[in-house]
């Protein structure tokens, strides 16, 4: 193998063109003898050119060792090494390479006393590659996916500029372990804030081939609000309506904050605006209001002033108005007017009343809610339509016949769902639920004086550890019960609505109770999303025209993909690529130019919380790592500890060598002048 001597620092090489200086003086300074001519010293002659001959050699040999001297420190403040040369095609396999780990995070947006500390940490990572020399084999790894391809020096110093924050986060478990594949012997440079949450010691597996260098970059700041979260109060969305906002908001710091403002815009306008206060640590809930004005798409966003953590300050939500809530009304033989009266507006519902046996076969999927009324029986027909309906997201109202339900338990049994009991008479409502999606912002407080609806006949519903009880008797039985089944909900009366059983159809609890039930919302259709997420997302599927393609825009910025799309059993459509959304914001469903859904997505929360490892807890924990705190009051270019490094990786540096010839030179020129002067 042939060795090629190259230098870290080739521009101190112009230093040897001051070597001139001292071979100009040597030959001006060369004495000019005047012959003089005596009678006979012939015999003195051979004895002056012998001594004469002997002073240009010695004169010769000083200029040697005094220009050696200056050549040998010159060379030495360019740091010459040996590099290996190589054939031609022929690569480094099984070397030493560096690999350099950057956190991108989107706590590295934080700031330190200089700025940006991602920015410090891709100028400190620019002179460490600076400080190898030509030939040395680099490898990236940042937040984002893994990438296998080896740079040389000159590559990674362009490649270190063109990095960009990530809301992607590993933990240092997994960066050793992506290390350890790339390169069977390295060494790691991990420059980070070595947020807590990312460092799982426990996990981390070292090798002895791998050195590890752990460069630990100090915020300024540690103090940080966010909001966590946003909420609707309301189980369900109404034209006219007013929605109320639960905003949870988090301070994770020290500090107190007073007069955080606290904005909601809707649709592109400014709906509310609030001013809080958080003390140090709290998480706090506060309440914005707005009013839906008219049918369609909601887009919301809410938002906090907080620096330098900006990426957490937004939260963004949508949900559609879908307007008229259809209802289908289902009865054995015998209608209850009271329905028909309350669903009469036609602004708010579309209400279908039919006998059930004309409706056994029907597809049931259009239906906001279904109330089944006085049916003793299911025939299989009916109950597996009515079993998918209510899986696929639909809600389902039973209302008892008047008498023995064992029909309604075998279709309930088939649910997994609370069943009806033996008949009793005479009760009155006593508690309420007031919690429950349908009840819940329906009272300002509670009355205890209030007057509760009486009931003659009733199946008290057993006790079911799904079921959530919302309306009960003085002795604590279940005279309603509500249960998520599936994607959809089941609410068991257990007893009938007619005039002649009951007075709730008269009671001011019949109104919340019928316009929850038929406008609360799919519960497989979120409001928000978060990045990063491995579940497939369910889309407003209503629209959807089969083979035609959709797409997923953002305007503000111009992104658009096409997604993949799969259906399941329930005939939802299913978002499965949504790894390609990187950033927050709210995205439109687009099948040609109609609007299918809004999706919105946000941001993970897990780089929010500020808290740091400090260079005691990584030394414990990693013993045999180098680590070193950079202080972004300034660059530590070329720091002892990356030097040392860089001695170790190559092993072929020539500085001492120069140096130790250098001083042997030195101490032979004395010897020679003294020498001279006897």
């Amino acid at each position: 193998m042939l060795f090629v001597i190259q230098f870290l620092h080739p521009v101190f090489l112009y230093g040897l063109f001051f070597l001139t200086i001292p071979v100009l003086l040597h030959f001006f300074s060369l004495k000019k003898y005047k012959k003089v001519y005596f009678s006979n010293f012939n015999f003195l002659t051979s004895l002056q050119q012998q001594k004469k001959n002997s002073s240009k050699i010695k004169h010769w040999l000083l200029l040697f060792l005094r220009l050696l001297i200056l050549t040998c420190i010159v060379i030495a403040f360019s740091t010459p090494y040996i590099a290996p040369g190589h054939k031609a095609g022929q690569t480094e396999k099984n070397g030493n390479e560096i690999i350099i780990y950057v956190d991108n995070s989107f706590s590295m947006t934080n700031t330190g006393t200089n700025g940006s500390l991602f920015e410090e940490a891709k100028k400190y990572l620019f002179d460490i590659v600076n400080t190898y020399p030509s030939g040395t084999r680099f490898r990236l790894l940042t937040n984002d996916p893994l990438s296998d391809t080896p740079f040389t020096k000159e590559q990674m110093q362009q490649v270190l500029g063109s990095i960009q924050i990530s809301p992607l986060s590993k933990p240092l478990s997994q960066i050793y372990k992506e290390a350890a594949a790339l390169a069977s012997s390295s060494t790691l440079f991990i420059v980070s804030d070595f947020q807590k949450k990312n460092c799982d010691f426990p996990n981390i597996k070292t090798d002895s081939t791998q050195k590890s260098v752990l460069l630990l970059l100090q915020p300024e700041n540690q103090n940080n609000i966010f909001i966590r979260e946003v909420s609707f109060s309301q189980a369900s969305h109404q034209r006219n309506q007013p929605e109320n906002i639960r905003i949870s908001l988090v301070n994770a710091s020290n500090r107190e904050y007073h007069h955080i403002p606290v904005s909601l815009t809707i649709n592109g306008k400014k709906k509310n605006i609030q001013q809080t206060h958080l003390a140090p640590n709290e998480e706090k809930t506060i309440d914005l209001s707005y009013l839906n004005t008219e049918d369609g798409f909601y887009e919301g966003i809410v938002e906090i002033s907080d620096f330098p953590v900006v990426f957490d300050n937004k939260f963004y939500f949508s949900y559609r108005l879908n307007g008229h809530a259809p209802v289908l009304y289902l009865w054995k033989s015998q209608p209850n007017p009271c329905f028909g009266k309350f669903f009469s507006d036609t602004t708010l519902f579309h209400f279908t009343s039919s006998p059930v046996a004309s409706q056994a076969n029907r597809h049931f999927s259009s239906y906001n809610l279904i109330i089944l009324d006085g049916i003793p029986e299911f025939s299989p027909a009916l109950a597996n339509a009515l079993k998918e309906y209510i899986a696929n997201g639909g809600n389902l109202f039973i209302l008892p016949a008047s008498d023995n339900p064992a029909g309604i338990n075998q279709f309930l049994a088939k649910l997994q769902a609370p069943l009806l009991g033996d008949a009793d008479t005479t009760t009155m409502l006593s508690d309420i639920e007031t919690q429950s999606a349908l009840f819940r912002e329906v009272f300002e407080k509670e009355d205890k004086k209030a007057v509760l609806p009486y009931i003659h006949q009733y199946y008290p519903i057993s006790s079911n550890k799904k079921a959530e009880k919302i309306l009960l008797d003085k002795r604590k039985n279940t005279l309603l019960a509500a249960q998520t089944i599936g994607k959809g909900n089941l609410y068991l009366s257990a007893f009938s609505f007619a005039p002649d059983n009951s007075d709730m159809v008269y009671h001011p609890l019949f109104v919340p109770l019928m316009a929850n039930m038929a406008c609360r919302m799919n519960l497989s259709l979120n409001t928000s999303y978060f990045l990063n997420t491995d579940k497939p997302i369910t889309i407003n599927s209503k629209e959807y025209t089969e083979n035609i393609p959709i797409q997923i825009k953002k305007e503000e910025n111009h992104f658009e993909f096409l997604p993949e799309f799969r259906k399941d059993f329930s005939g939802d459509l299913l978002l499965t690529n949504a790894g390609h959304i990187r950033e927050a914001g709210l995205y439109k469903i687009m099948q040609n130019e109609k609007l299918l859904d809004i999706l919105a997505w946000n941001y993970d929360r897990n780089e929010s919380a500020l808290e740091f490892c400090i260079p005691e807890e990584l030394e414990k924990y990693l013993p045999e790592a180098h680590i070193e705190k950079i202080k972004t009051t300034r660059l530590n270019h070329n720091s002892d500890l990356v030097k040392e490094i860089v001695l170790q990786d190559n092993n072929r540096y020539l500085t001492r060598w120069f140096l130790i010839f250098a001083v042997f030179a030195l101490l032979l020129e004395q010897w020679v002048w003294k020498k001279k002067l006897n």
